[in-house]
């Protein structure tokens, strides 16, 4: 399995608090070992929101009440696309 993160994680990552981000790096640490380990972190909130073909399957995790990390599994890849509120994660949603 390899990760990658999309540039728009990365500039959305740049714009959250610094108590976020060390969250998120947390969050992003249990999905990688539950991509490696197969045991589903508990509280993390990982979600399968919908697949579609040449995208993959699309999740959504829970960093904290309010912040959400977006990612597709695709081929053996998964890609962090984005970081952001709820309402800002929907409107990603809606542009893929």
């Amino acid at each position: 399995m390899r990760f990658e993160y999309a540039t728009r994680f990365e500039k959305n990552l740049r714009r959250v608090s610094s108590q976020d981000r060390v969250r998120t790096a947390e969050a992003l640490g249990q999905i990688i070992r539950y991509f490696e380990t197969h045991q589903a972190p508990e509280g993390l909130g990982l979600k399968k929101l919908f697949s579609r073909v040449g995208l993959g399957a699309v999740f959504e995790a829970r960093v904290s009440l309010a912040l959400r990390i977006l990612f597709t599994v695709y081929e053996e890849v998964v890609t962090f696309l984005t970081v952001g509120d709820h309402d800002e994660v929907r409107r990603f949603i809606r542009s893929l």
